[in-house]
């Protein structure tokens, strides 16, 4: 990152965030929800989301063989640069995987895995815990799964 500190150093004072639901996308197999956070404007601009497609693309294994294959991205839009939280569900519907990438906004195009463990901060978190209520209540304790429900799920404001 622009500032030289490990992730979680930098002094940051909390301030809502904008949390956005955007359109799901097919990758590879997989059908992917896609989340932004700006700290800068409502909605991130197109590099950013190329960022966050970019770390799906690195992060997704290979699809499912029995039944659907769902993930997720938080993409996160900040003044020392831009994170990406990739989440996907396994077969058995109740783990998930995640890999967290970042980089400052010269680098965008070279995203590099978060150091330290890092996963998520408190506002990617606000956008994994609507993506985990939504997983439960329509995939999880619906026989069969409502994955449209699913998919229209999502969260829209300051946070």
């Amino acid at each position: 990152m622009a500032t030289e500190l490990p992730v979680g150093q930098r002094p940051t004072r909390y301030a809502p965030r904008s949390v956005r639901t955007l359109a799901y996308e097919e990758v590879g197999g997989w059908t992917v929800k896609r989340y932004s956070v700006s700290a800068l404007r409502e909605l991130p601009p197109a590099e950013v989301h190329a960022f966050a497609r970019d770390a799906v693309r690195r992060s997704l294994p290979a699809p499912h063989d029995e039944g659907p294959a769902h993930a997720f991205s938080v993409v996160h839009e900040d003044e020392d640069g831009v994170y990406a939280v990739v989440g996907w569900w396994s077969v058995n519907r109740l783990i998930l995987h995640t890999r967290t990438w970042l980089a400052d906004w010269t680098g965008l195009r070279r995203p590099t895995e978060a150091p330290a463990h890092a996963t998520a901060c408190v506002w990617e978190l606000a956008a994994i815990g609507r993506e985990r209520d939504a997983w439960v209540e329509h995939v999880v304790q619906n026989d069969p799964p409502d994955y449209a429900r699913y998919l229209a799920a999502g969260i829209d404001g300051a946070y």
